[in-house]
């Protein structure tokens, strides 16, 4: 996702200020994508977490970065985060969370 403001580190924060707390959020990934640990530049066997992707209205498609594997539900169900948070670079956004829940 493209940033809208420079913020130093991960905050809950940034999360807001680049997403709507009032609108819901939805799933769209339907398998989780390991992260691999990077060293001298290259990815390792190491997988350090696992990524799946997600939107909103009005909102570019996102990814979040979890430290465990997490059971995503089905394609294009609301869902919230646990601790999600977010870090601002320079043009982008990164996202992380603990875990998710689907909204019932």
């Amino acid at each position: 996702m493209k940033r809208k403001r420079i913020d130093g580190g991960y905050t809950a924060e940034a999360v807001w200020y680049n997403l709507d707390k009032n609108k819901p959020i939805y799933s769209l990934s339907t398998e989780l994508t390991p992260v691999s640990e990077w060293k001298d530049g290259k990815p390792t066997k190491n997988i350090v977490g696992y990524k799946a992707g997600f939107t909103q209205d009005g909102a570019e498609y996102f990814q979040v970065k979890f430290p465990e594997e997490v059971t995503l539900p089905k394609y294009m169900t609301i869902v919230t985060f646990k601790n999600i948070t977010a870090y601002e670079t320079r043009y982008d956004v990164y996202f992380k969370a603990d875990d998710l829940d689907e909204v019932k």
